[in-house]
């Protein structure tokens, strides 16, 4: 299921720096329950609502049948405010299961979740086992704080019968970033007024996805050094500014993009051929499926600079964790059920439910995963083709500023598009304030 960045504040990790020195030395840890337990209460914390939230539920019942005096307290629904405040206040859950990778940074820089090396190590899990980027997402300056529930990856969608109507292959989309810019260009229609009528291609989400297709990156991850306005971060930039003029302008998009109906209804801009093709996660299928079933659409990897053979199939991963907070109860119980979640049936079962990818290599060419409807078929090809290849895994690394790291990067990219500064101009300002952001961190 597509989910959206946690808008993390950098408010929040500022509020637990200043927090947590005073009250966590005051919560206690109480041993774990042994073997033949006495019963004992898990309290968990996760984002999951509706459907997905039924799906973890019931895999919070098997827990509990499977480890006779264990009771799952589950509270749904639950984000990273809620969380910050019952930690601040003393008083957190077992075990907090968040959506999307972010918190990780603020969480583990401040000192407020458990460090995961000791146990990892003596788990018998091996970081192999795992897709790639799976458990290196969950670091930060080299220590493990996190562990993933299933994962997210993305690849190139289009529509077969624009492609065709615009005298083109439908089997054969761009191979490059410089085609794509030349076919994005030739099947945006306009209206006999001049005002845009279908895009060629919506402009990827994401800054740091855009400049991973260009090898770059946002933070050396050795030295954790800010490497905003590195050559490859504003060849991406350029590139980016310049597929939106190809297709008009930003004004000119932002004006049609705005009218779209929601993916998640029968006025998905892929389906109703209001966009010809774009790049974004394996939700996109099962949105087609329940709500386009009539669109011949494919699905591909995602371009690559042509000056750049070796960046070809990028695997842009994300996804969900699990964190156990400082001041849990009962924190080797909630270990054992994060490294329960990680054994195939319970990542068969709940990778089903989320429509998402799993977050281990066991379960690649898995059936229930990756065959029968269209839905399946399209995640298995992500799965087995792009999620589970190592050689162009990416990921936005874990930094206790990468909420405000991602804001100013989208609005140095959007003062890019309205050609208020180069691309150049643009990233060095980020630069130089993401450097004296870090320094809170690392005087």
């Amino acid at each position: 299921m597509a989910r959206r960045p946690g808008r993390l504040c950098l408010r929040w990790g500022r509020f637990l720096a200043a927090a947590l020195g005073l009250l966590l030395p005051l919560s206690s840890c109480r041993p774990p329950a042994g073997g033949g337990r006495a019963p004992v209460e898990l309290d968990i914390w996760s984002a999951p609502q509706g459907v997905e939230e039924r799906g973890f539920i019931a895999l919070c019942r098997r827990f509990e049948a499977e480890h006779p005096g264990v009771t799952v307290h589950n509270v749904g629904a639950s984000n990273m405010e809620k969380l910050v405040r019952a930690i601040v206040a003393g008083a957190p859950p077992d075990l907090a299961y968040l959506y999307d990778t972010t918190p990780v940074g603020p969480l583990a820089a401040n000192g407020a979740v458990r460090v995961l090396d000791g146990d990892f190590a003596r788990s018998g899990l091996r970081e192999s086992d795992f897709l790639p980027g799976a458990i290196a997402q969950g670091r930060y300056k080299g220590h493990l704080y996190a562990m993933p529930v299933t994962r997210d990856s993305r690849a190139l969608y289009w529509n077969r019968t624009v492609f065709r109507e615009a005298g083109l292959n439908p089997d054969r989309p761009p191979q490059t970033l410089e085609e794509t810019l030349t076919l994005a260009a030739r099947l945006t229609r306009r209206r006999p007024d001049g005002t845009l009528e279908r895009l060629g291609m919506p402009l990827p989400g994401g800054p740091e996805l855009v400049m991973a297709l260009f090898g770059g990156d946002v933070v050396d991850e050795r030295t954790y050094q800010i490497t905003a306005d590195r050559p490859e971060n504003v060849e991406a930039l350029r590139w980016y500014v310049r597929l939106a003029d190809a297709q008009g302008g930003y004004r000119a998009i932002s004006a049609l993009t705005a009218g779209f109906g929601a993916d998640q209804s029968g006025q998905n801009p892929l389906a109703t051929g209001k966009i010809a093709m774009r790049i974004d996660g394996e939700w996109t299928a099962m949105y087609l499926e329940k709500y386009g079933p009539w669109t011949d659409y494919a699905i591909g990897e995602i371009p690559h600079p042509a000056a750049r053979p070796d960046l070809k199939n990028l695997a842009w991963q994300d996804g969900d964790i699990m964190v156990i907070p400082n001041g849990s109860r009962h924190p080797q119980l909630a270990w054992e059920f994060m490294v329960w979640m990680q054994q195939p049936a319970q990542q068969d079962f709940y990778a089903a439910v989320m429509n998402n990818l799993p977050s281990i290599m066991a379960l690649r060419h898995s059936p229930r995963l990756t065959r029968g409807s269209r839905t399946k078929r399209a995640l298995g090809y992500v799965l087995g083709h792009i999620a589970s290849d190592p050689h162009n895994a990416r990921f936005l690394p874990s930094l206790p500023i990468a909420q405000i790291y991602r804001d100013t990067l989208q609005n140095a990219f959007d003062r890019a598009l309205f050609h208020e500064v180069t691309p150049e101009q643009a990233l060095a300002t980020v630069q130089a304030r993401m450097e004296r952001e870090m320094r809170r961190y690392d005087p």
